[in-house]
């Protein structure tokens, strides 16, 4: 499995991140999105810790969860690690 990491500037504000399958993309249903982050840097630095924490659970053969939210309540959402 390929997970991709796309992040897009939202025409309401800010930034939003989302992971899916590189090869089965579900928009209405990614592993994990995430939107509303003030700066790209806030947005790719979060990506980037999800994916890691989704590797950890390919790499442990747990079935990957999907998440989906703001950045207010990223401490919030169930970790994937």
């Amino acid at each position: 499995m390929k997970l991709r990491l796309h992040i897009h500037h939202v025409l309401t504000g800010g930034w939003c991140a989302d992971i899916d399958d590189d090869s089965d993309r579900q928009p209405d249903d990614p592993y994990w999105c995430t939107d509303g982050w003030p700066s790209l840097t806030d947005a790719v630095a979060a990506g980037c810790a999800q994916l890691a924490a989704l590797y950890n659970c390919l790499d442990s053969g747990l079935h990957l969860p999907r998440v989906s939210g703001r950045y207010e309540d990223v401490d919030r959402l169930p970790s994937a690690a």
